[in-house]
């Protein structure tokens, strides 16, 4: 029944570990494709070195611009081949229609109408032929965040009720065999706390075996999954290998396999000790 308790718990939080270790390697995923509002703007043909410098120092002057980056259609090529893995030694095909352009960064928390005036202030400049911001993409990361978060709180909560009604059912079964000796030990005079004790100290090591076998678990897969999947994606998400969990979501899935536990442990104290009474 240990070993029960211990495997529902390890399950549990593997399962919730693997949602975490997704979820810190997609916001690093979205870190490296830079989750921040920026803006392009793509320059008409045939512009001189005088016209870029102005045209640059005229961004620069809008409040909500704060950084502002040149990039003739040689280098925006060399990043698209970079990005596809392809070889710099080949010739990538159309490369000689990609414009110049320059890349905005913006000042963090740009309110949406401000943004909206400028985007509309730039198509009109003479030396621009179009101009794109990021707002759509940072929306949907921002979208798909808020889900992810939600999914996450569901899932924990779902985890622990659930695991904590199976190893109540575990404990309790473990449990019947100490019915006796739980009598005696409060006829002759024992508080709740002191007969409460092993059942919280069971619960505490059962979760805590739990977490570190899962995360144990997830660390193995880490090493012989991750690192192929990064090779193989490396050129596609731009990462070299995934990520494990922080300490933080390390201390959570600790958190949550003693909660889980604990919770089944003081169910079944209470129900045996409700039955010892009556």
């Amino acid at each position: 029944m240990h070993l029960a308790s211990i495997g529902t718990i390890g399950v549990s939080c593997l399962i919730l570990g693997t949602f975490l270790l997704c979820y810190r390697n997609f916001e690093t995923i979205a870190e490296k494709t830079n989750p921040h509002l920026t803006g392009t703007v793509y320059l008409k043909e045939g512009l001189s070195e005088p016209q870029l410098a102005n045209l640059r120092e005229e961004l620069l002057s809008y409040p909500a611009v704060k950084k502002v980056t040149y990039k003739p259609k040689a280098k925006v090529a060399n990043e698209l081949q970079a990005f596809l893995g392809a070889s710099h030694s080949e010739i990538l095909p159309g490369s000689e229609l990609f414009p110049d352009l320059m890349e905005l960064e913006f000042s963090r928390e740009v309110p949406a109408r401000d943004l909206t005036l400028l985007k509309s202030q730039l198509n009109q400049t003479p030396l621009i032929s179009e101009v794109d911001f990021s707002e759509d993409w940072l929306s949907q990361y921002k979208k798909v965040r808020s889900f992810l978060t939600m999914i996450g709180w569901v899932l924990i909560v779902a985890l622990v009720l659930g695991c904590s009604f199976i190893i109540a059912n575990f404990m309790g079964i473990r449990h019947q065999a100490r019915k006796e000796e739980m009598e005696i030990v409060q006829l002759i005079g024992a508080e709740r706390s002191f007969v409460l004790a092993p059942f919280m100290w069971e619960g505490l090591v059962e979760g805590i075996l739990g977490a570190l076998f899962a995360m144990g678990s997830l660390m193995f897969c880490k090493w012989g999954l991750g690192d192929v999947l990064a090779r193989d994606w490396n050129s596609l998400l731009g990462i070299s290998s995934w990520m494990f969990l922080s300490w933080a979501q390390i201390i959570l899935l600790l958190f949550i396999g003693i909660t889980m536990a604990l919770l089944g442990s003081i169910a079944v104290f209470f129900r045996t000790a409700g039955h010892s009474h009556s």
